[in-house]
């Protein structure tokens, strides 16, 4: 039985304008970085870590603004399914919470969740851009569905389009993702661009990017954001954006988009041992369900 995020406390789902969902997606494999090769035991990341290490540490919204619209649905039962099982149990929940107008928030494990959740995407919307967050572009053109390959495969779904991404964060790229993004040509934003431009000029890149839509999905893989605040990653990599700064564009956005949903993904519990990782990605799923509509 799973925990439930005491700060979500819309009572029915029905009545909710945002729901979360946990999704302990396995399958995809392990990076290319060190913790990525270790065979040693890992404690899978379900979004009840998440949840218990924001119950120790409740708290309201930066805008003060409580859980009322948020209702928690515990999590889906993957384990022990079979790669495709599970993406078909992720799929239809996406789809279920798309299709009832609410904004869909999965908590998960591994790259699975992010290519359930853009099959979902696809089926029901037409007219839907991707913000990609993420320290590497997961393009490699690969025949097999796996965490280097997540994007490759959605841009062959009908309406998951790369004229209509924007990978965000970009900043450590192997030979084959190299290939992957010259061969598809998304739209990119690299961590950098930040410094560079500022703030309001990033949120202008990705809104060329992201194109003439009116509705936009967000994935994020943990390690897309900066390593000292989310050091509990499988493959961390310096200079990523802060929770901040993506919190201020993911604002930007809501005025301009609506916000359909979002996945979280690529947490190893074990080694955060002061939760923040954790703390983090909690506040990540209040602040984007507590976002508004836009105007």
């Amino acid at each position: 039985m799973s925990s439930r995020m005491r700060h979500a406390s819309c009572p029915e789902e029905s009545q909710a304008r945002a729901v979360l969902f946990g999704a302990n997606t396995q399958g995809a494999g392990f990076s290319e970085s060190a913790r990525g090769k270790s065979d040693a035991p890992r404690k899978l990341f379900t979004a009840d870590v998440v949840r218990d290490a924001d119950n120790e540490s409740p708290s309201l919204t930066e805008l003060l603004e409580d859980g009322a619209s948020l209702f928690d649905a515990g999590n889906l039962p993957v384990e022990g399914l079979a790669a495709n099982e599970q993406l078909a149990v992720v799929h239809a929940r996406f789809v279920e919470l798309f299709r009832a107008g609410q904004r869909a928030i999965g908590v998960g494990g591994d790259h699975f969740i992010k290519y359930a959740a853009l099959s979902a995407v696809s089926e029901v919307f037409e007219d839907c851009a991707v913000l990609y967050v993420d320290a590497h572009p997961d393009c490699a053109q690969n025949e097999a569905l796996g965490f280097d390959s997540i994007l490759h495969h959605a841009w062959k779904l009908p309406h998951i389009r790369p004229e209509r991404t924007c990978i965000f964060g970009v900043r450590q790229v192997n030979a084959r993702e190299r290939d992957g993004l010259r061969a598809w040509r998304p739209g990119v934003v690299a961590a950098t661009e930040l410094v560079e431009r500022g703030l309001p000029a990033v949120l202008e890149m990705m809104a060329a990017q992201l194109g003439d839509v009116r509705r936009v999905f967000v994935s994020v893989d943990l390690d897309g954001l900066a390593p000292h605040e989310v050091p509990a990653v499988e493959a961390p990599y310096p200079g990523g954006p802060t929770f901040r700064e993506l919190l201020v564009l993911l604002r930007g956005l809501a005025r301009r988009y609506e916000l359909v949903g979002m996945d979280v993904s690529e947490f190893i519990p074990e080694l955060d041992t002061a939760r923040l990782t954790a703390l983090v990605t909690a506040r990540l799923v209040k602040e984007f369900a507590a976002l508004p509509a836009p105007r």
